[in-house]
């Protein structure tokens, strides 16, 4: 499902939904996991590689892309969560890896570790090191269970600066002042849309400018290779003018001056200072 903005596509939804589960498939045909959406996936077909600590008859192969910020790359994290792989003999093993690929990922011999590999029965956090921006990586988890005799389902998740969107920034103003919000990540070819549009320069831009007359939070959307992506900010309006009760002019660097934050913005304005006597 799509909708369009400006002649623009934005994906509304990702190639995969949580609430699906799904068959983990080969190396010709991976699957598309996406940031921050827990995917439910079984095991079910034989397939054989031997690559790191991977040495398994049965392999789930899944891909994600990297966002595009070029500027402050970043990192994965792949979490397996609520592993369900029980033989005979009690829970099988799991064994991941992400890896990037020279070519064929189905050829070992293209395939680069982009961390240490992890294995467990139960839950496995595997981290990567910094990726490069805008390219396809590959999730690898092996298992030697034979789904013919029991399911071997998971949830698999993607998080980490290196695949998300980074929107900027939180701000506090008061009212009348104007702040920047920018954000980098997404693929430039399809943009990014604000919302709600209210107080900004332009919603469908990457920076804008926001003049808020309230507290408001905004959400920005973008893509992400197959995937919607999005971050938030909230930027904060609070009183117009904020009047200290009281100072302390003893030289320590500390509270020495009294003034009236904001003040600035009402040109002209009459100040009075009296003593406790009204004087």
């Amino acid at each position: 499902m799509s909708v369009y903005r400006n002649g623009i596509s934005l994906l509304l939804m990702s190639l995969l939904t949580s609430s699906v589960q799904l068959c983990a498939q080969s190396c010709s045909d991976p699957l598309t996991v996406c940031p921050e959406e827990p995917q439910s996936i079984f095991i079910t077909d034989a397939a054989f590689l031997n690559f790191d600590c991977i040495d398994a008859t049965h392999v789930a192969v899944l891909r994600f892309q990297s966002n595009h910020n070029f500027q402050n790359q970043g990192n994965a994290r792949i979490r397996i969560t609520q592993v369900s792989c029980e033989g005979a003999a009690g829970p099988d093993t799991l064994s991941a890896v992400v890896v990037s690929s020279s070519g064929d990922p189905c050829d070992p011999a293209g395939l680069t570790a982009m961390g240490p590999c992890v294995s467990g029965v139960n839950d496995l956090i595997w981290e990567s090191s910094t990726l490069m921006h805008n390219t396809e990586y590959f999730i690898l988890i092996g298992t030697e269970h034979d789904p013919s005799d029991t399911a071997c389902t998971m949830f698999v998740e993607l998080e980490g600066d290196g695949v998300t969107l980074d929107a900027c920034c939180n701000h506090t103003l008061i009212p009348g002042e104007s702040a920047e919000l920018e954000v980098v990540g997404g693929d430039p070819v399809y943009g990014y849309t604000w919302t709600p549009a209210f107080y900004l320069s332009d919603p469908d831009m990457a920076m804008t400018t926001v003049t808020p007359a309230e507290t408001i939070s905004y959400q920005v959307d973008g893509v992400i290779g197959d995937c919607q992506v999005s971050s938030s900010v909230t930027v904060t309006v609070g009183s117009p003018i904020g009047v200290p009760n009281s100072f302390t002019p003893n030289g320590d660097g500390i509270n020495d001056f009294w003034g009236i934050d904001g003040i600035g913005a009402f040109p002209g304005t009459k100040v009075e200072v009296f003593n406790r006597w009204g004087q």
